[in-house]
């Protein structure tokens, strides 16, 4: 089973297992270096592996214009039903480069979703994604804290923490930490740490 075909078959239950849970703690550090109204035309934001659209919703709610995607066509079905006001897609991470996304969001969230990329290919679709970025806009992300690659129940985890990032950081092309941080799993019954980092895209490079 691929993790793909995971999410496929248990879509349903991943989706009531994480609609509810509260990410407060790590939506306001987002949304507080966000480019300020006055600096963007227009928010726009692309939650990059939506699952079941929890995110995409409070961003719609925040008055967002958001554009959701996952590879679960089975996840965003059920998702469609959440919210009409988002533009849901069912597209994997290889497909990214193929949008015309360049300089069009000023926010990307990938909550849980690139965790899921393999080491070596992460420098690769980071670099893809900031180029969707406007300058100045900033990217959220989040895994697991750890230092390995490893398969659980039939899905794939790229773990990161310090020392693994600063491998990623370095093939960077346009973008800087702004931000990172540890939290423990916002689900009741997890206590495993999360890494997570915000990313600017750097105005001078387009």
């Amino acid at each position: 089973m691929t993790t793909l075909d995971y999410y496929q078959t248990y879509a349903k239950d991943f989706f009531s297992q994480t609609i509810n849970v509260d990410m407060q703690n790590v939506y306001q550090p987002f949304l507080e270096y966000l480019p300020k109204p006055h600096l963007s035309n227009q928010q726009k934001i692309l939650d990059v592996g939506c699952g079941s659209g929890r995110d995409s919703v409070f961003f719609a709610n925040q008055g967002f214009e958001v554009v959701a995607i996952d590879g679960s066509k089975s996840l965003i079905e059920l998702a469609q039903q959440t919210d009409t006001r988002i533009d849901w897609q069912c597209m994997t991470f290889d497909e990214i480069a193929t949008q015309s996304w360049q300089n069009q969001f000023t926010g990307i969230w990938a909550c849980a979703s690139l965790l899921h990329v393999p080491f070596d290919d992460l420098s690769k679709i980071l670099n893809e994604l900031i180029t969707c970025l406007k300058p100045n806009g900033v990217l959220y992300a989040s895994f697991k804290y750890g230092d390995s690659e490893r398969e659980k129940d039939g899905r794939f985890f790229c773990d990161m923490n310090e020392g693994r990032w600063e491998i990623i950081e370095g093939q960077l092309e346009s973008a800087k930490p702004l931000k990172i941080w540890q939290t423990i799993d916002n689900r009741v019954d997890r206590q495993e740490i999360w890494w997570n980092i915000i990313l600017l895209k750097l105005s001078n490079l387009g």
